[in-house]
Parts: C-alpha cells; sequence; structure tokens
C-alpha cells in the first residue's frame, strides 16, 4: 500500500484517497468492512486506543485523509488522547470545505454512537488545539458558533486537560458557555482576536494552573483576577500577550510563581498593581509600559526579564519628564529582591527612569550575580551610561554589570 494514501502530501491528498478507494469498490477490491486488499481493510483488528495514539501524532488533514481507505480508522481520531485541529491548516477557504472540517471535527471530537446496551466511557482527551481562524466568514459564521459549542461541550464530556483556543475576530465568534463545563483543565490559552467582549469568569476551573490569555481588553472595571486568584488556588503561571490594558490589579492571596506581560498595549493612565504574591518568583515583562507601577507586600523574586519597548532615536530625552513627571520603567513601593540572581533588561535608556530601575536593583539585590543590560543608544551616549552605571554602589559583591547588544 503507498503510504501517499495514509499522509498525502499536496492538497488533493483527500480527494485522491476517496477516488482510489472508490475505484476499488468498483471493481470488487472492497468490502462493506471498508479499506482494500482483498477485500480485508488494513487496520482491522487494530485497537481503538492504539488507532487514537496514531491520529495524535498525525496534522488532522492527514489523518481524515486516511480514513478514506479504512472504515476502522474513521473512529480512530475519537479517540485520541491529543488533537491539533487548525482549520488554515486542514482545508482550504470556500464554504464546501468548511462544512467539510466542521464533519471531521466533530467525528473526531464526539464519540460514535455505541449499539444498544451499557453505553461506554468516552476516551479521554489530554490535550485539544482548536484553531479557527477562517472558518467564520458571512456566510458560515453562525452554524461555526453552534458547532464551536458542541466542540467544547463534547470536549468537557472527555474530560480535557491542556485547552488551546484560537478565534479569529468575529462578531459571532465568542467564548461558548459549553467553555466553562471543561472543569478537569489544567492549562488553558485564548488567543482571541481583538475580542472586545468581558471575559467569562474563570472560576469552575479550580484546577488550573497554568493561564495565557491573548489578544483581548482588560479594563480593570470589574475583579476578573481577584475571583480568578481565590477561587482557581493551584495556578502557577499567569501569561498576558498583546492585550489591552487599562488597568490591572494582580492581589493575592495567590500560588503564583511566574508573570508574563508581553507585548500589551497600554491606555493613557494604565496601571499596574501588584500586591501579596509571595511565591511569585519570575516576572517577565516585556514592549510597551504601564504608566505607573507599584510591586509591593511579601513578593520576593527570583528573576526578571525587561524588555522595555525599543524607543525612537529621540524618544529617550522626550521619556524624561515630558508632562513634568518622570514615569519610572519599574515604580515599587518596597518589591524585594534578596533571591534574585539574574536579571536582563532590553533597551534601557539614559532617562531617569532607566537611571533609576538599575540603581534600585543593584542596591536591594544582596545575591545578584549576573546583570545583562542592552542599551537603546550607542556611541557616545552608551558610553556615558555605561561609567554612570558602574560607579553605583552594588549590595553584591559577586555582581557582573555586562553591556549587550539587541542580539
Amino acid at each position: 500500500m503507498r503510504t501517499k494514501h495514509l499522509i498525502p502530501h499536496h492538497a488533493e491528498g483527500l480527494t485522491y484517497a476517496a477516488r482510489d478507494y472508490a475505484a476499488r469498490e468498483d471493481y470488487g477490491g472492497g468490502d462493506p468492512g471498508g479499506g482494500g486488499g482483498g477485500g480485508i481493510d488494513p487496520l482491522e483488528g487494530f485497537p481503538d486506543a492504539v488507532l487514537g495514539l496514531i491520529v495524535s501524532k498525525l496534522p488532522f488533514r492527514s489523518a481524515v485523509a486516511a480514513s478514506a481507505i479504512s472504515r476502522q480508522w474513521r473512529g480512530a481520531a475519537a479517540a485520541a488522547p491529543a488533537l491539533d485541529i487548525d482549520f488554515a491548516a486542514a482545508f482550504p477557504a470556500g464554504p464546501r470545505r468548511r462544512a467539510a472540517f466542521a464533519a471531521a471535527t466533530t467525528a473526531a471530537l464526539v464519540p460514535r454512537s455505541a449499539p444498544p446496551g451499557p453505553c461506554p466511557r468516552p476516551h479521554p482527551l489530554r490535550s485539544l488545539r482548536l484553531a479557527l481562524e477562517g472558518l467564520f466568514d458571512q456566510a458560515f459564521a453562525a452554524s461555526a458558533a453552534d458547532h464551536l459549542a458542541s466542540w467544547l461541550a463534547a470536549a468537557a464530556a472527555r474530560g480535557v486537560e491542556r485547552l488551546e483556543l484560537r478565534l479569529p475576530r468575529s462578531r459571532l465568534a465568542v467564548l461558548p458557555p459549553s467553555l466553562l463545563a471543561c472543569t478537569s483543565l489544567t492549562s488553558l490559552t485564548l488567543r482571541l482576536d481583538h475580542y472586545a467582549l468581558p471575559l467569562p469568569s474563570l472560576t469552575p476551573f479550580t484546577r488550573l494552573s497554568r493561564l495565557h490569555i491573548a489578544s483581548v481588553s482588560l479594563t480593570g472595571d470589574d475583579d476578573f483576577f481577584g475571583d480568578l486568584f481565590s477561587h482557581c488556588t493551584e495556578l502557577r503561571h499567569l501569561i498576558l500577550e498583546q492585550c489591552r490594558i487599562g488597568a490591572l490589579r494582580l492581589d493575592g492571596p495567590s500560588r503564583l510563581c511566574s508573570l508574563a506581560i508581553t507585548d500589551c498595549t497600554w491606555t493613557q493612565e494604565s496601571s499596574l498593581a501588584v500586591f501579596e504574591m509571595p511565591e511569585l518568583r519570575t516576572l517577565r515583562y516585556s514592549g510597551a509600559m504601564a504608566t505607573r507601577h507599584i510591586i509591593d507586600r511579601d513578593i520576593s523574586l527570583n528573576e526578571v526579564l525587561l524588555a522595555v519597548e525599543k524607543p525612537q532615536p529621540s524618544e529617550g530625552k522626550r521619556r524624561r519628564c515630558s508632562d513634568g513627571e518622570c514615569h519610572g520603567v519599574l515604580r515599587s513601593k518596597g518589591v524585594m529582591v534578596k533571591h534574585l540572581k539574574g536579571i536582563r533588561m532590553q533597551y534601557i535608556d539614559e532617562s531617569k527612569s532607566g537611571f533609576e530601575l538599575v540603581k534600585l536593583l543593584l542596591r536591594n539585590a544582596p545575591a545578584l550575580e549576573m546583570m545583562n543590560i542592552v542599551p537603546s543608544m550607542d556611541g557616545l551616549e552608551q558610553a556615558k551610561f555605561r561609567r554612570r552605571v558602574l560607579k553605583l554602589r552594588k549590595s553584591s559583591q559577586n555582581a557582573s554589570i555586562q553591556f549587550c547588544t539587541a542580539g
């Protein structure tokens, strides 16, 4: 049997496999059991669990194409412990392809109807990635929304533990209530393109240990994160990526140990406040910065990565006192960094904000071993900035300060 039928290497793989199978049927090569080879299903006898494990290692498009040569394979996806379902990668755009994708996804997530008798438990689903960019066109958007709700309900019934959901920008591409039925989640990634609606409360996810939110608006008007920390007591890692933030207040008690704020945009009067995070050890803060920062009360960081948004050539001087007040990159009332061993700061400028940040860390980090600085200036200005930094008092005798390039 040619492997092209199992794993197509071109856009017509599914059509090719189906046409080849139909030809064998026409010439008497098949039987009601499906497959070729003298009327024998080539995958007959393989347990669903074994076939499901194979499916979890294949691209979704290849798994669907292989179902054309074996009826035994057609239920294999419903037994897969992990599924990566990506519309853009699986099918080209087009209404008929969208319907075919929806049917294939439903078959993969919803268990086959069982014969009369005791209802077997569905196969557990450990990991699911649903990337639906391009599925919500005007003609198919309403149907896609209904399918999304049913897919998440099916994933919840199979006890999904790790979920990544990518939705396009569409009026109907909203988070359905069935998402909250996935109470077995330990990891959740929501990548929502310009999602303007408020996020639903994630309090049902009491086992959640990792949360990644991307491309949503966080106004700070509600107590979303307060409820999250109160109910999701196992949460250890929080990632905010490319979000639009007005005010962000993270207030414990919480077991959060890692916080990443990456490439977010901030409103003009934005603020970031972090309080009562006794187990927080890693802070990664890159891209644009909020206007005001407060990090206080029982916080002891071991690792800090600050990558300030790269300024324009003359922006460093404008940063100093453009409105009569210098907005620090990191303004803290009582941040404890006594266990901090390494820090990397990118695009730190010669303005008061950048220099004061370096001074703060050197004076209050007795365990510091390495500080890497990527300045935002070149030539003479960088040399002046370097001399000023090297003259600062260090609380750690072993601290090494290195100036690096952006690469």
